[in-house]
């Protein structure tokens, strides 16, 4: 006798596609007011795009998965314009409002999105990932705390660059799921 599962996991499937379509896109993020400023720290350049929460599930061409919680998804546009390279950590990408080890991207949604975990950015480019993380319900989020590198501040040099120590706090009221209609 079949199982409702692979039923079940095929309308989560469906259901985290059509809610996390329109998570990225240029401009203002509708209904928050909220600007898209470029913050630097260390030599990374780091712009919000998008903060969506009250996502119900997680979904890639390999797996998916519900949260815990709620996902809360952001879209971050990330630039080195230093000539030298300099490596991105999602790691130590933070939703603000939360605390402890929930507010450090979900590795498992991560994966499934297939985000990865470090990026070594050659001189001046640019590049816009995905951060996911699983969120208590309640969580009142206000966006990211967002920490670039700790190169030295020059090819010759072997001083840190400064950055602050507790990241930069790019503030974003989260948008809740969209569903799209096509």
């Amino acid at each position: 006798m079949p199982t409702a599962r692979p039923t079940r996991l095929i309308a989560l499937s469906l259901t985290a596609l059509l809610l996390t379509a329109g998570c990225g896109g240029d401009g203002d993020d509708p209904g928050t007011g909220a600007a898209r400023k470029p913050h630097k720290d260390g030599h990374l350049t780091f712009t919000l795009l998008s903060l969506r929460c009250g996502v119900t599930g997680v979904t890639g061409s390999h797996a998916d998965a519900p949260p815990e919680g709620q996902f809360c998804a952001a879209r971050l546009r990330v630039e080195n314009n230093d000539p030298n390279y300099h490596t991105y950590e999602s790691a130590r990408q933070r939703i603000a409002g939360v605390t402890g080890d929930r507010a450090r991207p979900d590795s498992f949604a991560m994966a499934v999105r297939r985000q990865s975990e470090t990026v070594r950015l050659g001189g001046h480019t640019l590049m816009e990932v995905e951060l996911w993380y699983d969120v208590p319900k309640g969580a009142k989020v206000t966006g990211l705390k967002v920490s670039g590198d700790n190169d030295p501040t020059s090819f010759t040099s072997t001083k840190p660059v400064g950055r602050a120590p507790d990241g930069v706090f790019l503030p974003m009221t989260p948008a809740g799921p969209t569903v799209s209609s096509t």
